[in-house]
């Protein structure tokens, strides 16, 4: 079972023991998880793409954009009432396969704090899926910390043209 509690197929030799392993992310930050949730998926503007377009329910669309890049995808979990959304990515144009990325926003060990995962995973082995790999890693990391920036202390690090 994955973190949402949904069966995750794990045979030897199949498509899926030839990706690479996830990106996995957690951070701690200073806000109650309903705040870090909506931030994700109701004002991901604030702190992570330059313009989006969110349909937070099983089946809804969402769309994020960038200067220079956009990518769409489908949720196939919410659980608002959790802080949890599992949903698919893939940038426009790109010919590869989609991926999936899990948000999870649990209440942290302090009062008003959040212990945030996301997780990126279904990435590809081989060379077309190098960039993308490196891109979301470095990404993820920049952006999260960005998050934390935003609501801990009401400063967005990205630059201009970011």
């Amino acid at each position: 079972m994955d973190r949402l509690g949904a069966r995750v197929a794990r045979a030897r030799g199949s498509a899926l023991s030839r990706t690479r392993p996830p990106l996995i992310f957690q951070s701690s930050v200073k806000a109650a998880p309903s705040v870090v949730f909506d931030a994700f998926f109701h004002s991901p503007q604030a702190w992570l793409c330059r313009d989006a377009q969110i349909d937070l329910r099983v089946g809804g669309d969402l769309r994020m954009c960038w200067q220079d890049a956009c990518f769409r995808g489908q949720f196939v979990q919410v659980d608002v009432g959790a802080g949890a959304a599992r949903f698919s990515w893939r940038m426009e144009g790109d010919l590869l396969p989609e991926t999936m990325v899990v948000v999870r926003a649990d209440r942290g060990g302090s009062d008003g704090e959040t212990a945030l995962e996301v997780e990126h995973y279904g990435f590809g082995v081989g060379d077309d899926w190098d960039a993308m790999y490196v891109g979301a890693t470095r990404a993820w990391a920049s952006y999260l910390k960005n998050l934390r920036a935003v609501l801990e202390m009401g400063v967005d690090l990205r630059e201009a043209d970011e």
